[in-house]
């Protein structure tokens, strides 16, 4: 990624130059005001300044988990950054043309941008940017009660830095066609956390065996993307022709310890610990056409209609390693090798994906109260992958036996030219009709009805276990949700909304050839009603004004599922309940002039229940899987003052709690949210003159996690200060 940082650099030096003669023009404006100040009565006013820059400068200081707080809001910890925070300069060019600059530059943030736009009329633009952020990631695992065992992870701060640039040429001559030629370079490159965890037995419980240790991933990808539009007017018909093309390389690995910390002497000679690096590649192009038709036969009635095709075919590539480290080359000895460390070399394949679209939808307006909304889709969808690869598979080691070929110890035996394939194919269908009246005072009524439907085919077998037969089965799904909903005005200051819905999702598999245990079916049965009062009482005028926003959400779903096992269909059962609650309270009053306050408040009641959870697994003596709830309550309160014509003071404070933590540690790892969280912020902001404005912020932020054992802890203070400039 050389290239882009060069490229970062050059942006830099760019922003710092266009800086510069910004600066300039703000300093000679300033100058010229101050030369023409006893002849403005006799001139007309200037124009308003729509140019600004804006310059900030800040910092974190922090106590805790840095990691953590990077990946909750987004900006490093103990560090000091800034830059242009906001850049945009226009400029008239003859009197059809413009030039337009927009941009932003943070540095130690990885957060830039830069977009260049000129245009002509009755001609087209041109338009060309680069942006790029960073978004930080938490490497840390899970936490085990009984003994504290905690692993620290091998990056505890992580980042990925995504990125784009562009540029995009728009043809807008008059009573020709509109086309439109954009091409983009898409970055992602990093590395961001994983909970596909690894393993250890040292839990403090004798042979108790617990996922908490920490894994994560490489990420390196790229996509190219060329997009041409066309689109016309004919008549009452607007047309729309486009195509688009994708070339994508990604070159990703997760990066899995297992076994970890089982060393002697913790563990017997040669211990468990070991280092699992799968990496995929994958170069993958795609290609897309798409026409879209929008006819309007009256103000009444239009329709809409379209059809796209997209194919898209991958390449694949990858392997997975065992070794003493991560990213171990292949054919080293490891003695700590497990039974179960299946490993694979060379793997190469391809995956072809079709997809035909066929969409058309109505809008009427029979009578003035009346409209009526329906739509129609058709998706078809071909996939099919192949793949080939050498699995090689643990073997007792023989004698002589030594440090690195251990007695009882494993090592690979000779690959096996192993293959698999995969096609499906699928028939979509989808319905939507939507009714709406208002020809009662005061009344809205509305009611809907969407309907999906999918029929497919699946097919798969794998050559690496002879004895397992391929799955060979038919799949259908029926979705249905029917909505009613009503808005009523009673009195100009008070509006009430009210819905209902009913949700069905329904999954079948015809299996005609299977192995393992299978879901046979699958219904998702969801209930919904919620409603809103909005109030804005009439107070008497010393009082200011006052707005209420009350929301009660209440949604139940139930979930029965049917299994078949070695060919056996098991009779129906009810797997699961969800039960939710919402209640949210919105209030902003502003009993003065210069005065306001607002406060918003949520308490969500969460439950998912499972019959799973009366069942005790031996030889443990409570429930490996519980019903889970995922309760959590916010409060946000700000208020507002101006003090002056020129100086404002914000403040604001927020609260989240979430007590959901169970530990079962006895016979799982321990899930839940346990969590609180502060944050409290102050903002002054001063126009220093018309044309400079100073902001000035602190915010202090505290989070305690009971979940992670308190290593995701943090307490912060962040300080941030900017000077905006117009002209």
């Amino acid at each position: 990624m050389t290239h882009w940082a060069d490229l970062r650099n050059y942006l830099a030096a760019l922003l710092a130059l266009c800086l510069g003669a910004i600066m300039a023009t703000v300093g000679h404006a300033d100058e010229t005001d101050a030369k023409s100040t006893a002849t403005t009565a006799t001139e007309e006013q200037p124009e308003e300044n729509k140019n600004w820059i804006e310059l900030g400068f800040g910092g974190v200081t922090l106590d805790g988990d840095r990691a953590q707080f990077e990946q909750e809001h987004r900006q490093p910890g103990n560090q000091v950054f800034g830059g242009i925070e906001d850049l945009h300069y226009e400029q008239a060019i003859g009197s059809d043309a413009q030039l337009v600059l927009d941009g932003h530059a943070i540095f130690d943030t990885n957060d830039y941008k830069i977009r260049l736009n000129l245009s002509k009329q009755e001609l087209g633009y041109i338009d060309i940017g680069y942006e790029e952020f960073r978004s930080w990631y938490d490497g840390n695992g899970g936490f085990f009660p009984p003994n504290g065992q905690f692993f620290t992870p091998p990056f505890p701060e992580m980042h990925i830095d995504r990125g784009d640039a562009w540029i995009e040429l728009g043809l807008r001559l008059p009573d020709f066609p509109e086309i439109t030629l954009r091409y983009s370079h898409e970055f992602c490159d990093g590395q961001k956390d994983s909970t596909d965890w690894g393993d250890t037995t040292l839990t403090g419980i004798p042979g108790a065996i617990r996922n908490i240790v920490p894994a994560f991933r490489n990420i390196d990808e790229t996509r190219d993307i060329v997009t041409l539009e066309i689109s016309k007017t004919l008549g009452n018909t607007d047309l729309l022709l486009g195509m688009r093309y994708e070339h994508a390389e990604n070159d990703n690995s997760i990066n899995t310890w297992r076994g970890a910390g089982q060393v002697p002497p913790a563990s017997p000679p040669a211990g468990a610990e070991r280092f699992v690096t799968q990496h995929q590649r994958d170069d993958v192009d795609l290609f897309s056409g798409h026409a879209i038709t929008e006819t309007r036969f009256s103000d009444s009635l239009w329709f809409t209609a379209g059809y796209s095709y997209t194919t898209a075919e991958n390449d694949l590539s990858g392997m997975r390693i065992f070794g003493n480290e991560f990213d171990a080359p292949f054919g080293e000895l490891v003695p700590t090798l497990g039974r179960s460390d299946h490993t694979y070399l060379n793997l190469a394949g391809t995956a072809q994906v079709d997809d035909h679209v066929v969409n058309a939808n109505l809008f009427w307006l029979p009578a003035k109260d009346v409209t009526l909304l329906s739509a129609f889709r058709y998706t078809h969808e071909d996939r099919d992958s192949s793949s080939s690869f050498l699995a090689f598979e643990p073997q007792l080691n023989v004698p002589p036996f030594n440090a690195l070929n251990p007695e009882g110890g494993f090592h690979y035996g000779p690959g096996i030219p192993s293959f698999g394939a995969r096609s499906a194919d699928y028939d979509r269908f989808a319905e939507s009709f939507e009714f709406r009246y208002a020809g009662l005072r005061d009344w809205l009524f509305y009611a809907e009805a969407e309907l999906e439907e999918e029929y497919g085919h699946v097919n798969e077998f794998q050559t690496s276990d002879e004895s397992r037969a391929p799955l060979d089965k038919d799949t259908q799904f029926i979705g249905q949700k029917y909505s009613v909903g009503a808005n009523w005005y009673p009195l100009p200051k008070l509006n009430l909304s009210a819905q209902y819905y009913h949700q069905i999702a329904s999954y079948d598999n015809d299996l005609f050839q299977s192995q393992d245990q299978r879901l046979v079916g699958q219904d998702w049965n969801t209930d919904d009603a919620n409603f809103r009062v909005t109030l804005r009482p009439a107070l008497p005028s010393s009082f200011g004004t006052l707005s209420l926003v009350t929301r009660y959400d209440f949604r139940r779903t139930a979930i029965d599922a049917q299994w078949a096992v070695d060919g056996e269909t098991l009779d129906v059962r009810q797997s699961g309940v969800i039960t939710q609650h919402i209640i949210s309270e919105a209030i902003n009053w502003n009993p003065l002039a210069r005065l306001y306050l607002q406060t918003d408040f949520s308490y969500v009641l969460n439950k998912t229940e499972t019959p799973a959870s009366g069942i005790n697994l031996f030889p443990n003596t409570s429930p490996t899987a519980v019903d889970f709830r995922n309760d959590y309550w916010t409060v946000t309160a700000g208020v507002g003052y101006i003090i002056n014509d020129k100086t404002d003071l914000h403040a604001q404070y927020s609260f989240y709690r979430a007590d959901d933590y169970f530990n079962n540690s006895g016979v799982a790892v321990p899930y839940g949210t346990g969590a609180t969280e502060h944050t409290a912020s102050a903002t002054l902001t001063r126009q220093l003159t018309k044309q400079v404005r100073l902001r000035l912020s602190y915010t202090y932020f505290d989070y305690t996690d009971e979940t992670s054992g308190g290593h995701n802890n943090y307490r912060a203070h962040s300080l941030f200060s900017s000077l905006q400039f117009r002209f």
